[in-house]
């Protein structure tokens, strides 16, 4: 009851801001899709989200991204067909303090952000699970890479938390953000950092609580380069535990496209093996082609180098993709390992895990 009324008084400010000679966006996205493999089925929601945006003025603007809670069909228990309470992942105010104020956007272009959501630094990911990006950590919730982002970029776990993004002679961003819990005895959360982009180098450096007091300072590197057809992507991240109890972790990826129809990529991170405190090596990857503006085929492996770990292919998802304008349809299939010490990393774009015993499946996904 308490979710659904605060959905309700986001929707109510946001509807009495579109009175007030604002103007009022609205987008999301929808999936749907179901999986079996012979014996069990399981379907699930993707996504299930949207967000609407009230410009009030040039300078200023509020947004809400709200995540659904659609009901589920298939399932161990029979139908489940009952509609959840649908939450809100963030809800903030942005305001152009330096548009607000005059100053020369070339010089300094300061962005106030208010409100609950997450705000990390950019990631570097150049796989489709973006678990390599490591180094986008800051204010949040939730696991590190795909789940973290700017602030508003990201669904998942988050705080309330005011944060300034200030663009400097357009090369590089200082930022300061820090949440609610930021000097509380635990769950600090707060973030200081820069990242930027010169030429074809993009970086980022910073330090962020992380939940301790000593927290964690990550470090980040991307190349890109267009060479005629061809485009080539490299980057290296360092997240280093200032808290001695914590690991330091790494990772490197490499991206190769040909035109905008051929992709290449993979990556190695480094990670932290629970049960015996232990760092050890993963890899993801894919090999994506399109042959069509509306037709590819994405195939997307994770390997785990676990020296304790019953399985080093640990997870396959291989897919289809078509378009029928905002309309996307995929078919595949997903292999996850069931093994001692296995990832778990689950599906990237399937419907469901299904109970880790993958199988065939397909989504239907809507853009607005």
């Amino acid at each position: 009851m308490k979710k659904a009324l605060v959905v309700l008084v986001v929707l109510t400010c946001l509807a009495g801001l579109a009175f007030a000679d604002t103007t009022v966006g609205v987008k999301g996205e929808f999936t749907y899709g179901f999986m079996s493999n012979g014996s069990y089925s399981a379907d699930g929601w993707p996504n299930q989200q949207f967000s609407i945006t009230a410009t009030v003025d040039k300078n200023i603007m509020a947004a809400a991204n709200i995540v659904g809670n659609l009901p589920k069909i298939l399932g161990a228990g029979g139908e489940v067909g009952q509609l959840g309470t649908p939450s809100v992942s963030n809800l903030y105010i942005r305001t152009d303090v330096g548009g607000a104020l005059g100053l020369d956007a070339n010089s300094i272009a300061p962005i106030l952000y208010a409100g609950f959501g997450v705000f990390d630094l950019p990631g570097f990911g150049v796989t489709q699970y973006g678990s390599e990006a490591i180094s986008a950590i800051g204010v949040d919730n939730g696991l590190h890479a795909p789940n973290n982002g700017e602030f508003g970029a990201a669904a998942g776990s988050g705080f309330g938390l005011i944060a300034l993004d200030a663009k400097v002679a357009n090369l590089v961003n200082i930022v300061l953000a820090a949440s609610g819990t930021a000097f509380t005895a635990s769950s600090q959360q707060a973030l200081i950092g820069a990242y930027g982009t010169v030429g074809p180098v993009s970086f980022e450096a910073g330090w962020a609580a992380e939940n301790t007091k000593s927290g964690a300072i990550p470090l980040g590197v991307k190349f890109a380069m267009p060479m005629g057809d061809l485009t080539l992507t490299a980057m290296g991240q360092y997240e280093y535990a200032v808290d001695s109890t914590l690991y330091s972790n790494w990772a490197a990826g490499v991206k190769v496209g040909y035109t905008a129809n051929y992709t290449v990529d993979f990556s190695v991170i480094s990670y932290q093996r629970k049960s015996d405190n232990a760092n050890e090596i993963k890899a993801t990857g894919d090999i994506m082609a399109n042959f069509a503006p509306n037709l590819g085929v994405v195939i997307s492996p994770y390997l785990n180098f676990d020296s304790g770990a019953t399985d080093m292919f640990d997870t396959l998802e291989a897919f289809a993709w078509v378009t029928f304008g905002a309309t996307k349809v995929r078919v595949g299939y997903l292999y996850m390992a069931n093994g001692k010490g296995d990832l778990n990393v689950g599906p990237d774009y399937a419907p469901t895990p299904n109970g880790n015993l993958g199988g065939v499946w397909a989504t239907v996904d809507l853009t607005f």
